[in-house]
């Protein structure tokens, strides 16, 4: 059955670039200093807050912070941050787990629209965002349910680029960076170009990256098995091309509509299946599958400042995409085949203060047309699925005796509608969440917020069937899940004042009708495990899942203090010293799955004059509270450094070159995540060097 609704540009989207509508707050001049990303306003935030105004826990990394932690994916972009890890598929996918939570659970934004591809379907699946050309990447810890809906109940991370700038910056001006690297022959090259005149604004970025089987510590398997690799993890190449055009018109008085088209074509191989070595050619030998993925999108933008009277600003986004991609069992034998055709729109009013009250009205829509076909389709294979959702919320905010008071409401409805012989089901879900900021003096605050936010099961939970390769489980989906529903309190505090910055949170989330993949059993307490078909045998190659309910609990604590050692007008010297824990459990006491073991670490971090670097080390806990079916993972140690160096060279049009070189697992450790369903066999990348220049103009 062909998929409905092929990508257009609507009368809708067309209509974006007939109209001069507003800006943002914008990022501040780069800056050295640490402590001055919180003056950066959060995106995902329509009342143009920084991150230290919020209730909610949110990380922004931006100018300095971001470029030295740029990798491929953006769970590897964003492993280290508090709270954060990922789901480690190798180097060709990687999403991020926040505070334990993953999958649909997880709301990846572009620009505050959703990425719009399938990653939430599978770990093996990449997602169609791109950290090499971001400016700014904000991870909202915790619910975002009001802002984002259904699927931001664990948390949201918005990747901003400069496809949809809401000003003109006159002139040619941008950057191309290239890098090269020898864990696994990686190299690249991407540039981000502006060009403005007037009210007008044209933008361009491409990215071109690729890798070969990347270099690990040992044996690819845990058990000794040296068919994975042995010294470099088999299959685990990558390639990927990626093109954006975008057109801006802009006023001085803020107001500005946008376009942007972008194009997305990646390779990659799924390590951990098959095991023939393909040369370090960007493909593949035979028994070696892997992924081919692709992606158009468009995306408009308009804004509007003080539309009418009472009215501060008006916003809307508009984004359609084409994605698709084919899993290849060797070149040329093309095994499983996942479309999705996905149109998202957003609008946000935000009104002036009102008898004290200040805050956002917003809607927002979707539809979703999903097909996957093949012999691994596991979910509604050969049909297709029809995703709807609608959700409208409002965020207050006023100043009272105590603090700040932020209180907010959403409503959500979402249908799945199958068009095979699976039934239809429609839910409505509420949120809603109350918080306060108090001060406890001038520099330093108490935050504390109480959400109760909901979720409606993905498609995969509700209409799975078959084997699934990536995760060697066999997936039985219920159509009778409910919604899900989570009561979480965050309790956090922060102080910034002199030399030292301290951040800490705690976290209580209380969750009832938790969706997960529950293993099945014998009648002695042992993991079933079956054939292709279903069928049980003692050796199967699949384990027999099929997805549940259940209450469960998460409880964890995420803390940081920076301390500033040195600061002198040629250089700065600082250091960090951060952890942070959490722990899922079910209420018949099991514990939930690939949860991420506690962690300590320290980052020393500094300038002096035209040089800049970071020196970090992270000890990673044992993980032991693992579920039914999952294996413990082992304690490590990562040692990273980077240093960039200014060049003392510039031309007429040019800013002045920065070369950086960046050491990643310096001490060659065997680097087995917990969160990743590949860890037996296949190991992050051991001990490399990455060395690359980047030049502004």
């Amino acid at each position: 059955m062909p998929l409905s609704r092929p990508l257009t540009l609507t009368p809708l989207s067309l209509g974006l670039l007939l109209a001069s509508l507003p800006a943002r707050a914008e990022l501040p001049a780069p800056t050295p200093e640490a402590r001055e990303l919180l003056e950066i306003t959060v995106s995902a935030s329509p009342l143009g807050r920084t991150a230290d105004d919020l209730v909610q826990p949110v990380t922004v990394l931006a100018n300095e912070s971001l470029a030295s932690k740029r990798r491929g994916t953006i769970g590897a972009t964003l492993e280290q941050e508090l709270g954060v890890s990922s789901t480690d598929f190798g180097t060709g996918a990687g999403r991020p787990v926040i505070r334990g939570q993953s999958g649909p659970r997880v709301e990846l934004l572009s620009n505050s629209l959703g990425t719009m591809d399938v990653s939430n379907l599978s770990p093996d699946h990449a997602v169609a965002s791109n950290p090499l050309i971001a400016r700014q990447i904000e991870i909202l810890r915790g619910p975002a349910t009001l802002l984002y809906g259904n699927s931001a109940i664990g948390g949201a991370v918005n990747v901003i680029d400069n496809r949809l700038p809401s000003f003109v910056t006159p002139g040619l001006n941008g950057q191309l960076e290239a890098f090269t690297g020898t864990v696994a022959n990686e190299r690249g090259v991407f540039g981000d170009i502006n060009l403005g005149s007037g009210r007008h604004q044209l933008h361009a970025d491409f990215t071109r990256t690729r890798a070969d089987d990347y270099d690990i510590p040992g044996l690819a398997d845990r058990d000794g098995d040296a068919g994975a690799g042995n010294g470099s993890l088999r299959n685990s190449f990558t390639r990927s091309d990626e093109t954006a055009l975008s057109y801006s018109l802009a006023s001085e008085d803020g107001n500005s509509a946008g376009i942007a088209l972008t194009r997305l074509e990646s390779r990659y191989g799924l390590p951990g299946h098959g095991g023939h070595d393909h040369g370090g050619m960007p493909g593949a030998a035979e028994g070696s599958p892997f992924i081919d993925l692709e992606q158009t999108r468009i995306d408009t933008q308009l804004t509007r400042r003080n539309p009418w009277q009472g009215i501060e600003s008006l916003r809307f986004r508009l984004g359609q995409a084409r994605y698709r991609h084919t899993e290849f069992e060797a070149p040329g034998e093309a095994g499983t085949r996942f479309r999705n055709h996905e149109t998202q729109g957003r609008a946000e009013l935000v009104h002036a203060p009102r008898k004290g009250w200040r805050g956002v009205l917003g809607l927002q829509a979707g539809q979703r047309r999903f097909q996957s076909s093949g012999e691994e389709a596991y979910v509604n294979a050969g049909e297709q699925v029809a995703t709807d959702s609608l959700g409208v919320f409002v965020i207050e905010e006023r100043q009272t005796g105590l603090g700040k008071v932020e209180l907010g409401l959403r409503l959500d409805q979402v249908s799945h509608d199958p068009s095979g012989d699976n039934p239809a089901r429609r839910f409505t879900a509420t949120s809603a969440s109350a918080g306060l900021i108090h001060d406890l003096a001038s520099d330093t605050h108490l935050k504390v917020s109480l959400s109760h936010a909901e979720r409606a099961p993905a498609l995969e939970e509700l209409y799975a069937d078959g084997p699934h390769l990536a995760t060697e489980t066999f997936e039985r989906g219920n159509t009778r899940l409910r919604r899900e529903q989570a009561q979480t309190l965050d309790i956090g505090i922060d102080h910034h004042a002199g030399r030292v910055d301290i951040e800490a949170n705690v976290f209580y989330k209380q969750a009832r009708d938790y969706i997960f993949l529950d293993v099945d059993t014998d009648a002695a307490g042992n993991a079933v495990r079956v054939d292709e078909d279903g069928v049980v045998e003692a050796d199967g190659e699949f384990l027999s899942t099929r997805y549940a309910q259940t209450p469960a609990t998460f409880i964890g604590y995420e803390a940081a203090v920076d301390v500033a050692l040195l600061r002198q007008p040629a250089g700065q010297l600082g250091v960090r010293l951060f952890t942070d824990a959490v722990r899922g459990r079910f209420d018949d006491r099991a514990n939930a799955p690939r949860q991420t073991p506690t962690r300590v670490g320290i980052t020393v971090h500094g300038h002096y004059r035209d040089l800049a670097g970071n020196l970090g080390y992270t000890r990673y806990n044992r993980q032991d509270r693992v579920s039914l079916g999952e294996s413990e993972a082992a304690g490590y140690d990562l040692l990273d450094a980077d240093l960039t160096w200014r060049l003392p060279v510039s031309g007429r049009h040019l800013g002045r070159p920065e070369l950086y070189v960046r050491g990643n697992n310096l001490l060659n450790a065997e680097v087995r995540r917990a969160t990743s369903f590949i860890k037996d066999v296949a190991p992050a990348p051991g001990r490399g060097a990455v060395v690359g220049i980047r030049l502004p103009f």
